[in-house]
């Protein structure tokens, strides 16, 4: 199983690009565990990724920060407008010294982004810099 490890605030964090097991959203909705939720970030279903981000968020607003980065960094633009529409201020600064710790990852996700948005998202956004994923990071 492919993992991803990254440095957050002086420490390894290490987590699987993704998960294929049963869940439900139900089920998601009610986790409170950091653990739990985290790994359902990385799950097949973009809808829960989605939920266990914006818990995740909400309950864990430091620990979040490689999730949040990671789901920016990947295909689904639904996933980055809920997580820009939930970020709070001091996670958007998080993020910035998530990336000084991180400069390789910085670079891999900002290509993912632009990737993406050219695979995917190019005639909904002719400009890369109107691409929500991309403007965020660029704020």
């Amino acid at each position: 199983m492919e993992q991803i490890e990254v440095l957050w605030q002086g420490k390894v964090n290490q987590f699987p690009y993704r998960i294929y097991t049963s869940t439900t959203k139900n089920y998601v909705e009610t986790m409170k565990d950091f653990e739990e939720l985290s790994l359902m970030t990385r799950h097949y279903d973009g809808y829960i990724r989605e939920i266990a981000i914006v818990k995740l968020m909400q309950l864990f607003p430091s620990e979040s920060i490689p999730y949040i980065v990671q789901l920016l960094g990947e295909y689904v633009m639904e996933i980055h407008l809920t997580i820009i529409a939930c970020i709070t201020p001091q996670q958007k600064s998080w993020i910035k010294e998530f990336f000084t710790e991180n400069t390789l990852y910085e670079r891999t996700i900002r290509s993912r982004i632009v990737s993406y948005w050219n695979c995917n998202y190019r005639f909904d956004f002719i400009k890369l810099k109107n691409y929500p994923a991309f403007q965020f990071l660029s704020d």
